[in-house]
């Protein structure tokens, strides 16, 4: 059989090829690993390899990791220098290759495109090659796409009852904000909770068993800076320093660069913008969410804050500004005075 295994939940897809690598029928030296990033990688020697009739009549597995030509990231060197006669490609034509093989493929042995991470790219000429043979079922295309915000938490529904864990309200909010979207991170922290033994689970659990996620983090931070919360900001600051090891001028740079999101779309929807057209001019995907996390302050605001925070960071930078002190003196100033904006009002 030929497979193609692809996408960015990379828990399920490791998980198959796990599954197809352990097979009751193939003995571990039977299987062959070749890596389909580098320069000189080969495709006419991996289909050789899976051309190569076994005399016991062991079946054989040829694993592609990475391939370069379905990598979508992957610059592919098609120009050709201005003024320049054309002289005769050199490059090898996998197309061609992909067609011969899986015309006449050798059914003793499995052939496996691992693109781990990533789609496979359908512009290419190899994925059309293989397109046609998908539809027939002699190539099979297995992908594992992360799923939609809605159907992520469907999913954790199901997965939590079908085990029987359940969390409250606060726990279940910090699960959801520490896996940031990600199905993989889901089920890695699963992992974990499934070996942890206890069916309960409180916000304490979670905050220990899954992972601090910086980008999740850094938002935490920002949220609570905006919205006046000083616990919730100082935990995020202890969390990214003294838990993820981040230094305090990293975290001058983190705020600032998150507070730069929020303040374009607040900006641009103090102008008039709608979402779509925010989203399209910032490349934001969410940009309600960054309105929002500015909890009701002005762009002017925001940007006063970002101004202060680059000076700041020149200060830490020259050396006449303690990183800790300043980052911290900033935060308090700023809380400080939205608290006592709040008491005014």
């Amino acid at each position: 059989m030929i497979y193609l295994l692809d996408g960015t939940e990379t828990y399920h897809l490791s998980g198959k090829k796990h599954e197809l690598l352990n097979r009751d029928d193939v003995l571990p030296e039977n299987i062959m690993t070749i890596d389909g990033s580098v320069k000189d990688f080969s495709l006419s020697n991996a289909l050789m390899h899976c051309s190569t009739v076994s005399l016991f009549s062991e079946h054989r597995i040829v694993l592609i990791q990475d391939p370069y030509f379905l990598n979508p990231s992957v610059k592919r060197g098609t120009e050709k220098p201005a003024g320049k006669r054309k002289k005769k490609s050199t490059v090898p034509d996998h197309a061609e290759m992909l067609e011969n093989y899986i015309s006449h493929y050798n059914p003793d042995c499995d052939l496996i495109f691992y693109c781990f991470g990533f789609d496979a790219d359908k512009r290419t000429k190899e994925f059309k090659v293989l397109d046609p043979w998908i539809k027939q079922g002699r190539v099979k295309h297995l992908h594992y796409g992360n799923p939609s915000p809605q159907e992520l938490e469907k999913w954790i529904s199901q997965d939590l009852a079908r085990k029987g864990i359940r969390m409250d309200a606060e726990a279940r909010k910090e699960l959801n904000l520490r896996i940031n979207g990600s199905a993989t991170q889901f089920y890695q922290a699963m992992d974990k909770i499934l070996l942890y033994g206890e069916k309960n689970l409180t916000l304490t659990d979670i905050e220990h068993l899954v992972p601090v996620n910086q980008e999740v983090n850094v938002w935490k931070m920002a949220d609570g800076f905006l919205s006046g919360n000083t616990a919730q900001t100082f935990r995020s600051v202890y969390e990214m320093t003294e838990i993820a090891r981040n230094t305090y001028q990293n975290l001058v740079m983190m705020l600032a660069y998150r507070l730069r999101a929020v303040y374009n779309a607040v900006r641009l929807r103090e102008c008039g913008y709608t979402d779509p057209q925010i989203s399209a001019k910032t490349g934001r995907k969410y940009p309600d969410l960054d309105i929002r996390s500015a909890h009701g302050r002005s762009s002017f605001e925001i940007l006063t804050m970002i101004s202060e925070l680059a000076d700041l960071e020149q200060g830490i930078k020259s050396g006449r500004i303690n990183d800790r002190e300043g980052l911290e003196a900033f935060l308090l100033r700023n809380l400080n005075q939205y608290a006592g904006n709040q008491r005014t009002i």
